[in-house]
C-alpha cells in the first residue's frame, strides 16, 4: 500500500514539473513564434493583405489600348519577401497578352505573363494565382516594391475587369532573422558581448574559486570580517554604484573601452559565498593525502579542489555568463559608441527604432537568448550531478 502510495506521489511530482517547466517556456515560445511570422504582433497574425478591390463585387475595370503601357497601377508598398503568392480574380474580354508585375522604389520591374495562370481566351471570371517566386525578385529592391501593375504584352483593346487583389503572408519564415543582422551592426553586438562576457565568466570561475578557498579552509586575521563584507556587499543595489563607477572609470581614461566592462565584474560576492559554502563540504582528507605527496596548495586548489567542485563552479558559470551576458545598465553607462556596445544595449536601441515591429523585435531577442540556451543546454548535466551526488566518505 505504501509503494503504491508513493508511486502516485512520483506521478504527482512529475506532472507538477512538467507544468511548471511548461509554465516557464510559455514566454520563451510566444517569442520565437513570433520572431517567425512574416506580419502580425505577439497575439495577432496576419494571413492576407488586401490590395485592391473585394472577391465577389462587379471588378475594377480597365481597359486596353495599345502596347507596353500600364493599363493599371495599384500602390503597393510591401516587403515581397514576406509573401508566397498573389492572388487575384480576372474577367478579361478575351485573347488579351497581358503581364502582372511589380515595380520597387527605384524604377525596377519584372512582369510575368498572365497566360501562364489563366485561359485568356475565356471571358468568365476567373481566379489566378501567382507565386512570388516566379517574379525575379533578385533584380529588385525585394524589401521596397512599390507598385503592382498590368501592362500589355501585345497590341490589343477591351475591357477586362480585375477584382480581389490578394497577397497571400507566409506562415513561416526566416527573413526577419536576416533583418535584423544586416539592419545594425548586430554581428558586432554579439562579438562584444561574447568576448565580455567570456573573460568575465573565467575571471569568476578561477578567482572567486580562489577567495572561496582561502575562506573556506585557511585561517588570517579579520577573515570573518572581510567574509561579512562579502556578504553584505551583495545587498547593495548595482544602481547605488552608477556615479562612484562612472567616476572611477572616467578617471583612469577606460570608459567605452572592455577593461570597463570586465575589469570590474571579474569577482561576484554571491559566487564567491556559493563556493566557499560547497568547498567546506568537501573532504579535507584528500587535501592532506596531496600536501603530504608534496603538492604545494595551487596544485591543491586546481588539482583536487576545483575538479571536485565542478558542479558548483558549473552553476557559478552559468549565472555569471546569463548575467553579463544580459546586463544593460553598465553597458550602456560605460560606452558612447556603436562598435563598444553589446546584444543588450542595442536591442534596446533597435527596439526605440522600430517600436511596433514585433516580428523583427522579437527575432532581435531571440538572437540575444539563443547563446544563453545553448550554455544551459551544455552545462545542465553538472547542475543535475551536484543536486544528486552523495557525500565523499573517507
Amino acid at each position: 500500500m505504501a509503494r503504491k502510495e508513493d508511486i502516485k506521489l512520483n506521478y504527482l511530482i512529475t506532472a507538477a514539473l512538467v507544468l511548471v517547466t511548461a509554465i516557464t517556456l510559455i514566454p520563451l515560445f510566444i517569442m520565437f513564434y513570433t520572431s517567425i511570422k512574416a506580419e502580425g504582433t505577439l497575439t495577432k497574425n496576419v494571413s492576407e493583405i488586401v490590395v485592391g478591390g473585394e472577391a465577389g463585387h462587379a471588378g475594377i475595370p480597365f481597359t486596353v489600348s495599345g502596347k507596353g503601357a500600364f493599363i493599371w497601377r495599384e500602390r503597393l508598398n510591401q516587403d515581397m519577401r514576406k509573401f508566397s503568392r498573389l492572388e487575384f480574380m480576372w474577367k478579361s474580354a478575351g485573347n488579351q497578352e497581358l503581364e502582372f508585375g511589380l515595380v520597387d522604389a527605384l524604377g525596377k520591374s519584372s512582369f510575368v505573363s498572365i497566360s501562364k495562370y489563366a485561359d485568356t481566351k475565356k471571358t468568365d471570371w476567373q481566379k489566378v494565382s501567382i507565386p512570388v517566386g516566379d517574379f525575379n525578385l533578385k533584380g529588385l529592391d525585394a524589401k521596397n516594391i512599390e507598385d503592382v501593375v498590368i501592362a500589355s504584352d501585345a497590341p490589343a483593346s477591351g475591357t477586362l475587369y480585375l477584382d480581389g487583389v490578394i497577397l497571400h503572408v507566409k506562415k513561416v519564415t526566416l527573413i526577419n532573422y536576416v533583418d535584423v543582422l544586416v539592419s545594425g551592426p548586430f554581428g558586432r553586438y554579439f562579438f562584444n558581448s561574447f568576448i565580455i562576457s567570456l573573460f568575465i565568466t573565467f575571471g569568476n570561475i578561477i578567482f572567486c574559486s580562489m577567495v572561496a578557498y582561502a575562506f573556506a579552509r585557511k585561517e588570517f586575521p579579520g577573515k570573518d570580517m572581510l567574509f561579512l563584507l562579502i556578504i553584505g556587499s551583495i545587498m547593495i543595489p548595482p544602481q547605488v554604484m552608477m556615479v562612484p563607477m562612472f567616476s572611477l572609470m572616467k578617471n583612469i581614461g577606460w570608459l567605452n573601452t572592455y577593461w570597463a566592462l570586465i575589469i570590474p565584474a571579474l569577482t561576484e560576492p554571491f559566487n564567491i559565498f556559493l563556493l566557499r559554502q560547497y568547498i567546506k563540504t568537501l573532504p579535507k582528507d584528500l587535501e592532506e593525502a596531496a600536501l603530504i605527496d608534496g603538492a604545494n596548495e595551487w596544485q591543491v586548489l586546481f588539482r583536487v579542489i576545483i575538479p571536485l567542485s565542478k558542479p558548483a563552479l558549473a552553476i557559478v558559470g552559468i549565472n555569471t555568463f546569463m548575467g553579463s551576458w544580459n546586463t544593460f545598465l553598465y553597458p550602456f553607462l560605460l560606452t558612447n559608441t556603436t562598435e563598444m556596445r553589446t546584444l543588450p544595449v542595442g536591442l534596446a536601441l533597435y527596439k526605440s527604432l522600430y517600436s511596433v515591429d514585433w516580428t523583427h523585435l522579437m527575432a532581435a531577442s531571440s538572437i540575444t537568448a539563443i547563446p544563453v540556451i545553448i550554455v544551459f543546454l551544455c552545462f545542465q548535466r553538472y547542475i543535475i550531478a551536484g543536486l544528486t551526488q552523495g557525500a565523499i566518505k573517507g
